[in-house]
């Protein structure tokens, strides 16, 4: 079990590319951070980063285990997550929108729960897991002095699970906050042009939770 330099740089760059495209998590930013405001959806960033920390552990330790699982769990998930996506679309689409801060105050904002939950019903994010670890860091590519290389113990195995969880967090994080500050930014335009704005963010919701079923 080695992990070179070069490898993880790699892995860096396809977590990045694949995870700063619009997808569940970042769309629902948008759309959150557009109606009440970054600060407002902190807790909904955190359970979104704490869920996906969780899966990424999860799937780095029991990767082999799952796998032999993965064409029994799949299509289970596709249903579930993307029905629940769905739900968001809804909400989404029929969020009215506010003309003072008193009336943007009576809906809150997603909470801390809905993040956290959404990363378990996310196909793409599993699939992310399960296909990304083994591909990156079960390689056994050689060291050489240009690399860094971690042995197949029991030590080595904690360590590169928890580094490909955290590596991906930080790529993820980095495409969510992106997200909510377009979306922060974008908030009087929203309270204007709401109607129209919910609706372009319930669709990309819908064809999100389409690309989840066509996994």
């Amino acid at each position: 079990l080695i992990m070179t330099l070069d490898l993880y740089l790699a892995f860096v760059i396809y977590a990045l590319t694949t995870t700063i495209l619009p997808g569940p998590n970042n769309v629902l930013l948008l759309s959150e951070a557009s109606r009440h405001g970054f600060k407002k959806c902190l807790l909904l960033l955190l359970g979104i980063w704490t869920g996906l920390i969780t899966l990424m552990i999860l799937a780095g330790t029991f990767c082999t285990i799952l796998s032999i699982w993965v064409p029994k769990i799949v299509p289970v998930f596709k249903y579930i997550g993307a029905a629940y996506i769905l739900y968001l679309a809804w909400r989404t689409f029929t969020r009215k929108g506010a003309s003072s801060e008193d009336e943007q105050t009576k809906e809150k904002p997603l909470p801390f729960w809905n993040g956290f939950l959404l990363q378990f019903l996310n196909v793409k994010v599993i699939m992310l897991g399960l296909a990304a670890f083994p591909g990156y860091f079960l390689n056994g590519a050689s060291a050489d002095n240009n690399n860094f290389y971690i042995g197949a113990s029991l030590g080595a195995n904690i360590l590169l699970t928890l580094l490909f969880a955290f590596t991906m967090t930080i790529c993820c994080g980095t495409g969510n906050i992106i997200w909510a500050s377009l979306g922060s930014i974008l908030r009087p335009i929203y309270n204007k042009y709401y109607r129209i704005v919910n609706t372009i963010m319930a669709f990309l919701l819908i064809y999100c939770a389409v690309k989840i079923l066509l996994v």
